[in-house]
């Protein structure tokens, strides 16, 4: 329900604790007032930038979208998308909203400063990737044989080198775009053979093409011999088959079944004609009548001569009408009869779409929230008996009956976590939290377990999350006061925990600080100087990012 006066007072609290720099108390305002006013377009802009302020780039670019969504012609929109993306290191993207913010308000200073300064950037980063291209270029004769033909070959490879470094996982789908000489550059650039499995696999693609054509061509010129030598029986039964034809597409499919029993008179040895008669029946929806027909075929092949092709199609048809009728099992066992015969692509995408429908339907119609509690039950039984394997699995058949209760996954993890698989745990209580985003218990179950898998940081957000939704929960309390106190003795201790370094530094939120300049000319200065961190503490964006060292156990405090 729509409040706007709250929702303005909430906003004007928010403003106050921004002004202060009080960023995280902000965001908390920010956050209440859009839940009483959710269309106020100004209340997104203004979570962006408290969450930009905290450094929390990805959430500021993610409020700065639903305010440009709510109006797109509102300039300071553009600009929190910009700084946003900036913050990512984004700058083809940050250019990009700044220029459309200019299309609504030309003379924004704010905006045209920001613009130039990430052009500034930008040139800077060209300028030292060309630097690099360029030095490789001139120390390999081929591309600078390449240069020379093209005298835009540097740009072209600096334009591939910036997409590939703003989407990595693409990197295939890009090279796949370009041609010969810039996929060999961009290898040098990067010291790795990207296309190698590429290569294999179109020179395979091109075989299997080739000999498609080849097979195609001789069945053309097979076909044109028999045309030549057709007896008159033949002849008057593809006239009837013609016709028939011409009748199943304007769906006058009594009039077709009569021209394909003609055809079958004259000439009963051809089975294209039942094949054809099942296809009528299919559409007519005589299941019955449509698998009678084919399996007649299929048991009389040897007297139709029927070649291992035809003989799949005549399965693939049979396994449709089962899958119509739903017995999936039969239909199954048609497809995989039919792969027997001519193993094609589509036969196994059919038959992989069914198991999939089957398991689908089957799983749909297991589903019973009755029995589902009294699985719970059970699992309460054995977890409070300490029989954790049995409770996982009571859970386990609580979760199949009933898939959309969170509190069946929060008790699972709850289990999974006495047996020490905190990984499965963990995504146990993501699912919860899927389900249910208010589900208190399942947030604190989340904060333990990265307690135990030691991500101090991802522990105390989600601890964090939990005291949003109840302020006075105890046990979450505790567990945020004894994440805070492991963060502290472990920064304040000599010892050094590698597995937990090495974990962290796998986190992508630690690379994007790690490499970034500002921040390792900070740590450099707190490396000589360690009292210089209380400088760096009144700078909330900063010491957002040194907290997450801290806790990482990257960053030590004496």
């Amino acid at each position: 329900m729509v409040n706007t006066e709250e929702a303005q007072r909430l906003k004007d609290l928010g403003n106050k604790s921004f002004q202060t720099g009080k960023f995280d108390e902000a965001v908390k305002y920010f956050q209440d007032a859009i839940k009483n006013n959710p269309s106020d377009h100004v209340l997104y802009s203004n979570l962006s930038g408290a969450y930009a302020s905290l450094g929390r780039y990805y959430e500021a670019l993610e409020n700065a979208n639903k305010c440009i969504n709510l109006k797109k012609d509102w300039a300071k929109g553009y600009i929190r998308k910009g700084c946003a993306e900036h913050g990512l290191r984004q700058l083809d993207n940050a250019e990009k909203s700044y220029l459309e913010g200019l299309k609504y308000d030309p003379n924004n200073k704010a905006l045209n400063d920001s613009l130039k300064s990430v052009r500034h950037e930008l040139s800077l980063e060209n300028m030292e990737y060309l630097n690099q291209i360029n030095n490789i270029i001139e120390n390999d004769p081929k591309l600078k044989s390449y240069k020379e033909e093209n005298a835009n070959y540097a740009n072209e490879l600096l334009n591939t080198i910036k997409a590939i470094n703003y989407n990595p996982m693409n990197i295939r789908l890009i090279l796949s775009s370009c041609n010969k000489k810039i996929s060999e550059g961009i290898e040098k650039f990067f010291g790795i053979k990207f296309n190698e499995d590429s290569n294999n696999e179109e020179a395979e693609r091109e075989r299997q093409k080739k000999k498609e054509e080849e097979e195609k061509e001789k069945k053309r010129k097979e076909e044109e011999e028999k045309r030549k030598n057709r007896t008159p029986e033949e002849i008057e039964g593809e006239e009837h088959k013609l016709k028939g034809n011409e009748l199943y597409k304007q769906k006058k499919f009594e009039e077709a079944l009569k021209e394909y029993d003609e055809a079958i008179k004259v000439n009963p040895n051809d089975m294209t004609y039942y094949y054809n008669k099942a296809a009528v029946y299919i559409e007519m929806k005589l299941y019955d009548k449509a698998i009678e027909t084919c399996l007649y075929v299929i048991e009389n092949r040897y007297n139709f001569k029927a070649e291992f092709t035809q003989v799949a199609k005549l399965y693939n048809r049979l396994a449709m009408c089962y899958t119509n009728i739903k017995d999936y099992n039969k239909a199954i066992e048609a497809y995989q009869k039919s792969l027997v015969e001519d193993n094609t692509r589509a036969t196994r995408n059919a038959l992989k779409e069914l198991e999939r429908q089957k398991e689908k339907e089957e799983r749909e119609a297991y589903i019973d929230p009755v029995k589902a509690e009294e699985h719970k039950n059970k699992g309460n039984e054995y977890f409070k008996n300490n029989d954790f394997p049995n409770a996982k699995k009571e859970y386990d058949e609580a979760i199949k009956r009933n898939p959309n209760d969170a509190k069946l996954y929060s008790n699972r993890a709850a289990a999974l976590t006495k047996l020490i698989e905190y990984p499965s745990a963990l995504e146990d209580v993501m699912k919860a939290i899927e389900l249910d985003p208010t589900y208190v218990k399942a947030h604190i179950r989340k904060g333990n377990l990265h307690f135990f898998m030691k991500d101090y940081y991802k522990a105390l957000q989600a601890y964090n999350k939990a005291l949003e939704l109840d302020p006075n929960n105890k046990e979450c309390t505790e567990g945020y006061q004894r994440c805070v106190y492991k963060i502290d003795e472990m920064s304040k201790s000599e010892k050094i925990d590698e597995e937990q370094v090495q974990k962290s530094m796998s986190d992508p939120e630690i690379q994007q600080i790690m490499s970034d300049p500002q921040f390792q000319m900070i740590l450099m200065k707190l490396n000589e100087s360690p009292n210089l961190i209380t400088e760096y503490i009144k700078d909330p964006k900063i010491f957002n990012g040194l907290q997450k060292l801290i806790a990482a156990g990257i960053l030590k405090v004496r």
